[in-house]
């Protein structure tokens, strides 16, 4: 099941998979599976044309990120998303990539004790798109 409330706590569950925390004003949304988050993203930053995205997942599936593609595209009304990850996660550099995101730079010690890649991807580019 795909939800989007409560937000704080979805937020919260990202934020500690990732070791950030989040401040509003962010929306989120997760797959529940047996009554707990399975995948979750946060949105944050939204500029117009661009939001930021946070995602954690033990396991991730095509429906999400079908769902979070829609809301992206057709109810922010973006044409990309940005995520930021830990250079040293390599399993979720491979999963930006196998999702259309190109990597775009580095961030010096953005998580403190590691840099951040910016990975950003286009409504395009994205092969879970609409008609997928």
């Amino acid at each position: 099941m795909i939800v989007s409330e409560p937000r704080e706590d979805i937020a919260a569950w990202v934020g500690g998979k990732i070791g950030v925390s989040f401040h509003p004003p962010f929306t989120a949304m997760a797959q529940v599976q047996g009554g707990r988050i399975i995948a979750a993203y946060v949105f944050n930053v939204w500029t117009e044309h661009d939001v930021e995205v946070s995602l954690a997942a033990d396991r991730l599936s095509a429906t999400l990120m079908r769902a979070v593609f829609r809301y992206v595209v057709e109810q922010l009304g973006c044409r990309r998303a940005t995520f930021r990850t830990r250079a040293d996660n390599i399993a979720a550099q491979q999963a930006l990539e196998r999702l259309g995101a190109r990597l775009e730079g580095r961030q010096t010690a953005y998580f403190g004790d590691c840099d951040a890649l910016l990975y950003g991807i286009l409504k395009e580019d994205f092969p879970y798109g609409l008609h997928a």
